[in-house]
């Protein structure tokens, strides 16, 4: 099963991908990585130079330990203004940041391409509606449903 979460509108936002996991590897467990979420970020198409074939321009896959993600989960539920929340490592990961006047923006950075890669930094406009702070829970509350 793969959950969705956007960040922080569905047209134009940021998506976080989170599965249990699959593959070869993982055939004998039919609930998938048990210590692993199999997450992905996507962002707009208009943020890249086209690229054929895809909707929405995807990372790889980020192996995001289960505790991790919920501990991802409750920095999103507690962001407070000049707070920002994290996932991921030094080559792909998404930022949630919270202005001092409630704001929000999301952030995603990632590489894409095998033998000459790009990298992709992408963010969200600091407008109400892209995302406001009520928007918090909810969004941390379907990321941990994502681990049950």
């Amino acid at each position: 099963m793969t959950t969705r979460v956007m960040f922080f509108d569905a047209e134009h936002g940021i998506g976080l991908r989170i599965a249990a996991g699959s593959g070869r590897s993982w055939q004998d467990q039919p609930d998938g990585d048990p210590r692993h979420a199999h997450c992905a970020l996507d962002v707009p198409r208009d943020t890249l130079l086209p690229h054929p074939g895809e909707d929405r321009p995807c990372s790889g896959t980020l192996f995001v330990p289960w505790p991790d993600l919920a501990a991802f989960a409750d920095d999103l539920a507690a962001l407070r203004p000049g707070g920002t929340a994290r996932l991921g490592d030094a080559g792909t990961s998404l930022t949630i940041r919270m202005r001092r006047d409630g704001h929000l923006r999301a952030e995603a950075v990632f590489s894409v391409g095998h033998h000459v890669a790009t990298t992709v930094r992408c963010r969200t406009l600091w407008d109400w509606h892209h995302g406001n702070p009520g928007d918090l829970p909810s969004l941390a509350d379907r990321i941990r449903a994502a681990g049950r």
